[in-house]
């Protein structure tokens, strides 16, 4: 059978994509490799032997719709049933293998091969095959809500059962890949959880040292042993490296509280030796190249709350932000004299627990302390310009925004000062 690789990263992502293309040259030479860039085609030539396909060529017509909607880890995510169908329909593999740019292979997927050659339509790894059970996270209760597979892992084979399954998994990724854990989407995984009703040729490998991770590290110890490396005693395949920070040799992921880099035994090595060779391949340089989808024609950032409205130019979304519909006042709570709630602050209010924990807009103090809270440290998280600024200032007792800032960073320093004499 042909079996070609791939991964999906934008251009910020390239230097660990280039890591798992070196790893694979090493563990599997003979495994057809090529990276499916979620982003705008690169300005200067691509690496040496890489083969990169641009979104223009998925032949997708809502393609730039959703790059408009989705963020960029979900707009990767979801472009993934794309990749698989021009891996079988454009470049002609009998089956297709995902890894996830931020992965390095240790050895070839013989198990995968397996599986596939025996009539698998599909090869899925689960997050955990045992409970977790110290109070670390995440926690069994974080990996329901994320999903039962973890999808930086997946196989597919070019059969019917399979075809159909990504054609439901598109369609259902082209409107609902969404990071919002609270009405149970977490991107492209959830509906793969699906998988064992609907695909029964599917095969979930439980082989230890596949897809090794700081999910399951508590349960999968890894060992650098005189033949090579072992996750629970068994041959290291490959290892994610996901919340890895390249600039901080002192974090192991930025995800989890389970694990630091001196808690995980000889893996610790694993990661400093995978760090450098990122570095290796110039991340200093690509992790600053700016996601094209990212901004708008005019230079404006785009927020993401944003991107869940109506487009002030449904043909070319990224013309120019609608701030005639964002800035307009919200219908949905009550207005207070010198507190606008516009729709684009409750858009981030809905968004966020914390505010809504914090603020509540069914009370006149509690608009006032959002309105603080949006001038003061909004608009620099949402990376908001002066025109999404406008009409909460318009209203605003000081009509200036940097006195604006100065009177919300007083009124929040007073509302802390306030909750801490009542739990006091």
């Amino acid at each position: 059978m042909k079996i070609g690789c791939f991964t999906i990263c934008s251009r910020n992502y390239l230097a660990y994509a280039l890591t798992l293309r070196d790893s694979l040259r090493k563990a599997a030479p003979d495994l057809d490799f090529r990276i499916f860039l979620a982003d705008e085609p690169l300005e200067n030539p691509a690496p040496a032997d890489l083969e990169i396909v641009n979104l223009s060529e998925l032949g997708a017509a809502n393609i730039r719709d959703m790059a408009f909607r989705y963020n960029l880890v979900e707009f990767n995510t979801a472009i993934k049933p794309l990749c698989f169908e021009y891996m079988f329909d454009r470049a002609g593999f009998d089956a297709a293998i995902f890894l996830d740019p931020d992965i390095q292979v240790f050895r070839p997927l013989d198990q995968v091969y397996g599986a596939i050659s025996n009539g698998a339509s599909c090869v899925l790894t689960p997050h955990i095959l045992s409970p977790l059970l110290d109070e670390g996270t995440p926690s069994d209760l974080d990996l329901m809500r994320s999903g039962t597979f973890n999808l930086g892992f997946a196989a597919f084979s070019n059969t019917a059962e399979a075809r159909r399954f990504l054609s439901w998994w598109k369609d259902k990724l082209s409107q609902h890949c969404r990071i919002d854990l609270e009405n149970g989407l977490f991107v492209d995984q959830r509906f793969v959880d699906f998988a064992p009703s609907f695909l029964e040729r599917l095969t979930i490998l439980r082989d230890p040292g596949y897809n090794v991770a700081y999910w399951n590290l508590a349960n999968r110890p890894v060992c650098k042993e005189v033949f090579g490396w072992t996750a629970a005693g068994s041959p290291l395949v490959f290892f994610h490296f996901s919340g890895v920070v390249p600039a901080d040799p002192q974090v192991f992921s930025k995800h989890q509280s389970r694990f630091s880099m001196t808690n995980i035994g000889d893996a610790a090595e694993l990661v400093e030796t995978y760090r450098a060779l990122v570095a290796g391949n110039r991340h200093e340089t690509w992790s600053a190249a700016a996601y094209a989808y990212g901004w708008f024609e005019t230079g404006e950032p785009l927020p993401g709350p944003m991107r869940q409205g109506p487009p002030a130019d449904p043909l070319n979304p990224f013309r120019a932000a609608n701030h005639t519909f964002w800035n307009a006042p919200t219908e949905r709570v009550d207005q207070t004299k010198g507190a606008t709630i516009t729709r684009l602050m409750i858009a981030i209010h809905d968004q966020r627990p914390d505010l809504r924990q914090q603020f509540s807009l069914s009370t006149a103090s509690g608009r006032h302390g959002f309105l603080a809270w949006f001038l003061l440290h909004g608009a620099d998280e949402y990376r908001l310009s002066p025109a999404s600024l406008e009409a909460a200032l318009v209203n605003a007792p000081l009509n200036s925004p940097r006195l604006a800032r100065c009177l919300a960073r007083l009124r929040l320093g007073l509302a802390r000062l306030s909750r801490r004499a009542v739990e006091d």
